[in-house]
């Protein structure tokens, strides 16, 4: 039998040839039980949107908000906030009164940017993996024609890396919740109360804001 050759005098073989690569090329595929034709697994979701639901509805905006603070995620946080750049009035903080006597210069003024802030900071002197968790129990709601009001009692837990300051804030809570201008529910106005021994929330804004 006579062998091909090619121009420079090689030998031809028959893998060289257009279709016997796609013979191949074809039998590998189906070997390795078609890998290369299925779908991708879907990639997992990131940090900044996970369990992150748009807020529709003033509850989901609380759910949001725990959510929020157990992933640790400044993202969400800061989207459970009434934000002027999205049609909605500014956010206004009302600290409790124990807690404005010690950090009043700080709190006077506490606005979306602080509030973010101070959340971006209790955050970095917190291991990813210790424990951060807001229960709330729902004392009263009104139902007004622009906004609804409601009222918590709260514990909220952060561990932190301060040893000289309190890990858990308790006390009580009052929410308006409002509408921005693509009819998202966020949280405009937040007021604090002390009703128990232990800190209030206000002290945890006073102690990380900076």
């Amino acid at each position: 039998m006579k062998r091909a050759e090619g121009e420079n005098g090689s030998l031809k073989t028959p893998l060289h040839t257009p279709h016997v690569l796609l013979v191949v090329f074809l039998a590998a595929a189906l070997g390795g039980g078609c890998g290369l034709f299925e779908p991708r697994d879907p990639e997992e979701p990131s940090q900044s949107s996970l369990n992150y639901r748009p807020p529709t509805d003033p509850d989901i905006v609380i759910t949001n908000l725990q959510s929020a603070i157990e992933q640790k995620s400044v993202a969400n946080y800061a989207a459970c906030f009434a934000d002027a750049s999205r049609g909605a009035s500014p956010f206004v903080f009302i600290p409790s009164a124990d807690a404005a006597a010690i950090y009043g210069t700080t709190l006077g003024s506490w606005s979306l940017q602080e509030e973010q802030e101070y959340f971006q900071n209790i955050i970095a002197r917190s291991n990813q993996q210790a424990n951060a968790t807001l229960a709330l129990t729902l004392k009263t709601t009104t139902v007004s024609s622009d906004s609804v009001v409601s009222a918590y009692d709260y514990v909220l837990v952060f561990e932190h890396s301060d040893p000289g300051f309190p890990k858990t804030a308790r006390g009580s809570l009052q929410f308006t919740l409002r509408e921005d201008a693509s009819n998202f529910w966020m949280i405009q106005r937040w007021v604090d109360f002390k009703t128990t021994s232990d800190i209030s929330w206000s002290h945890f804004k006073g102690k990380f804001s900076n």
